[in-house]
């Protein structure tokens, strides 16, 4: 990656929202195509992100500037209309960590669904993201320090999307607890970066094997 790749991919992804993904992929080039797949489907959730993030500001800003100048107050009712403005902004704060998880849990999708694309057909399809990550590394004999390496930062973004979903499913004070401690904007970055990552060494790997292999 450098500044001009940087530099140009704030100024076209606008215009071209395909290559959302490349900031994470480290302006790699895919060249098999269920690579290439993988690609657009974590472009489609970026912007799908992009997008909540800024309806999600906007609101934020309005409710804030309402607060400041007492706009929201309606007169004889200036307790009920803070109240009221209270809930507004706390929902816009739960729909802050919601967007976040769910764009979490769409990017690991999006590489759980890259694997099973990889797993030849011959071959019994695995059940859930590590099962298939392990049977990857497997097939294509990472060993080592290497394995370690990635396996750990499989189990990472697999816990940030399982602890998102059951936190959507448990009780609602934990719920949020659970939420806000780990989607924050620093982790979903850490993850799309790390998918992206682990997206471009499972490139790798699979080339290198097929070079291996010969004609």
């Amino acid at each position: 990656m450098n500044d001009d790749d940087v530099e140009m991919y704030w100024a076209t992804i606008d215009e071209d929202p395909t290559t959302l993904a490349d900031l994470y992929l480290d302006f790699h080039i895919f060249s098999r195509i269920e690579f290439g797949i993988f690609r657009d489907r974590l472009s489609a959730a970026i912007l799908v992100a992009r997008a909540a993030k800024k309806q999600i500001n906007q609101l934020e800003e309005h409710f804030k500037t309402q607060q400041q100048d007492g706009s929201h107050i309606v007169p004889g009712w200036e307790a009920e209309s803070d109240d009221y403005l209270g809930v507004n902004m706390g929902t816009v704060e739960t729909a802050y960590h919601l967007y976040i998880g769910a764009t979490t849990v769409t990017a690991v999708a999006a590489l759980e669904a890259l694997l099973m694309d990889l797993t030849p057909d011959d071959e019994a399809l695995p059940r859930g993201l590590h099962r298939l990550w392990i049977a990857f590394l497997d097939r294509y004999k990472v060993i080592g320090e290497t394995r370690l390496r990635m396996i750990q930062q499989e189990q990472k973004i697999g816990k940030r999307r399982n602890t998102f979903a059951h936190a959507l499913t448990g009780p609602y004070f934990s719920r949020e607890k659970s939420i806000q401690d780990m989607f924050t904007e620093g982790t979903l970055q850490d993850t799309l970066q790390t998918v992206g990552n682990l997206a471009v060494e499972m490139e790798m790997l699979v080339l290198a094997h097929k070079e291996a292999a010969g004609p």
